[in-house]
């Protein structure tokens, strides 16, 4: 399964909202100037069955990836015309993986050049992301969980560096066994 990338994002710490970029650098902790840089990361509501909130572990959560068709079915749930790359703070949107959001845990996503990324698992739609909508929109955020679960997209690490660019290719390797 192949696909590409049609756009990027930082959110840069402080910052309002995400930032459209023309290249992603990615280096051990992640997109280099977005708010979810780094190896570690503070345990929260997701990690509360193993860890006390607060509790510094490793940051499965470095990258939010979204695929195109999925931001649309999320619009028309939401009524509204689009969904634009970014808004939901993802930091790469592709254009072509079907159910990117039900790809399993430890997929590959390698990109032509030379980067890759190893998934964590569905990125639940929090109301966050709904309040991004909601400002560009006018939708309520209270609205966007509903309508983007399970197709919210994924988060992942940082397994090889590199750069991504719109347009590079992403080819999908399945865990063993998939």
């Amino acid at each position: 399964m192949t696909s590409s990338v049609c756009d990027l994002h930082v959110w840069p710490p402080g910052g309002d909202a995400p930032q459209q970029v023309d290249e992603l650098v990615l280096d051990w902790g992640g997109p280099v100037g977005d708010r979810h840089h780094g190896l570690t990361m503070s345990s929260d509501v997701r990690q509360k069955e193993v860890f006390s909130r607060g509790t510094q572990i490793r940051n499965h959560r470095q990258v939010s990836i979204v695929d195109a068709g999925e931001l649309r079915e999320i619009a028309v749930a939401l009524g509204i015309q689009d969904l634009a790359p970014g808004t939901i703070a993802d930091n790469i949107c592709t254009e072509g993986i079907d159910d990117l959001t039900a790809l399993p845990p430890l997929t590959r996503l390698v990109f032509a050049g030379g980067a890759v990324l190893l998934t964590g698992g569905r990125n639940m739609p929090c109301t966050i992301a709904g309040g991004l909508v909601a400002d560009r929109y006018g939708t309520r955020a209270e609205s966007f969980p509903k309508a983007a679960m399970g197709l919210r997209g994924i988060t992942g690490w940082v397994e090889r560096p590199g750069i991504i660019r719109p347009g590079d290719e992403v080819r999908v390797v399945l865990p063993p066994g998939m």
